[in-house]
């Protein structure tokens, strides 16, 4: 079947004049075009409608079948027509994710992933190299297929791709970070940076703790930092990172991404360099540990702090037990259970002494009324030989004697 504008070469229908490519335009719809070898226009990078042509040329090489075997199925010239429509390329990069003809970066992006501009992508030699890329990478890294060729690179280690890529993308690492696939980019040059490299990036993480905290609380973004926080290797590296971090740990600590920055904090800093976000902890203790997410960042607190940040966490959890108890069970019946429990403890003047433990009887105090209050002042007063010279256990005496303060 040979139209006006085909002729048969080799037993494949081409273009009888590729270069006069207005006459097969009519009406909105490609004329007398083979879908099935378009080699001539598609090297000549012609566009229809503004949008990139991308057929690969002879893709019967790859398993499809010839055109002469498909004229059997009814009118060759319609389904030609009705090929037209996939001639739109789509890219998640792009705008609504259509190619636009006035975006560069857009056109550049479809032509690479298409092979138009270095060649086809099935072809057996055809490979890209990161200099194809040059001034663009930071676009390929929004892109599924740029973002995968990106980060192969990375894993090759070759160092001045590494090089290449972390300087062409390291001042977007916010955007990226956020983006759903510009952050795996990110994780994976977290792992291969340098120290000098990393510096650079965790003073660009740290430089907005608004931005920092977006990041955090991003689904994406909280794995990136995460991966930074895995990554960072020097003491001065991990104090850029908590200084920034203690001024939103309140918030972070409440949000369902956001806890596990801290969380990851916990487990790869030390006690010493986490001291700072310890101490924000505690003294917001109660707001934390009334949270869903808090409360699990709490027991985690706990379980790695060690020395003085874990005394004073640990003092303002007990200071603030009973309190936050009482606050949620104000049945009188559940109320009484929990003092008389407390007070016909058989440990009870261990809990008296406790460096801890005199907080939560010097509370019970302070909240216990009329008849409990008094038994409670009873029980206390006969164990007072070993409280008035102990130094936890004569502040609860101070509170019996009517102190209005916890002392």
């Amino acid at each position: 079947m040979q139209g006006p504008y085909m002729q048969s070469q080799n037993n494949h229908l081409s273009l009888a004049d590729p270069e006069n490519f207005n006459a097969f335009y009519v009406n909105g719809n490609v004329n007398g075009l083979s879908d099935y070898d378009l080699g001539n226009v598609y090297n000549s990078r012609r566009s229809l409608n503004g949008v990139v042509a991308g057929y690969q040329p002879r893709p019967h090489r790859n398993g499809l079948r010839r055109p002469e075997e498909l004229l059997v199925y009814g009118n060759h010239q319609l389904n030609l027509n009705r090929n037209n429509a996939h001639f739109q390329y789509r890219s998640a990069a792009a705008t609504n994710g259509i190619i636009e003809a006035n975006d560069p970066a857009s056109l550049l992006m479809s032509e690479w992933r298409n092979g138009s501009m270095y060649g086809s992508r099935y072809h057996p030699n055809y490979s890209s190299t990161l200099e194809d890329l040059r001034g663009q990478m930071f676009f390929f890294a929004k892109d599924q297929h740029g973002c995968r060729f990106l980060q192969t690179k990375v894993e090759e280690g070759k160092p001045e791709e590494i090089h290449m890529i972390f300087s062409e993308v390291k001042d977007h690492i916010c955007e990226l970070m956020i983006n759903q696939y510009g952050n795996y980019l990110i994780q994976k040059l977290l792992e291969v940076c340098n120290e000098d490299q990393m510096t650079q990036l965790v003073l660009l993480v740290i430089d907005d703790d608004r931005t920092l905290k977006d990041i955090c609380i991003d689904m994406y973004g909280t794995r990136a930092v995460q991966k930074l926080i895995e990554h960072v290797t020097t003491a001065e590296q991990r104090a850029l990172v908590v200084s920034v971090l203690r001024r939103i740990t309140v918030a972070l600590t409440k949000d369902m991404n956001g806890h596990h920055v801290i969380q990851h904090c916990l487990k790869f800093f030390s006690s010493e360099d986490n001291k700072h976000i310890l101490n924000v902890v505690a003294d917001n203790c109660l707001d934390i540990a009334t949270d869903k997410s808090g409360c699990c960042v709490l027991q985690q607190c706990v379980a790695h702090a060690q020395g003085e940040p874990r005394d004073r966490l640990i003092a303002e959890i007990t200071s603030n037990s009973l309190i936050f108890i009482l606050n949620i069970l104000m049945d009188g019946d559940q109320f009484l259970h929990i003092i008389t429990e407390i007070s016909n403890s058989p440990n009870f003047l261990r809990v008296l002494q406790d460096p801890y433990g005199n907080y939560v009887a010097q509370s019970a105090l302070a909240i216990a009324k009329g008849t409990v209050r008094t038994t409670m002042s009873n029980l206390i007063a006969v164990h007072y030989a070993f409280l008035q010279s102990h130094p936890h256990g004569k502040r609860v005496l101070a509170r019996t004697k009517g102190s209005k303060q916890r002392v």
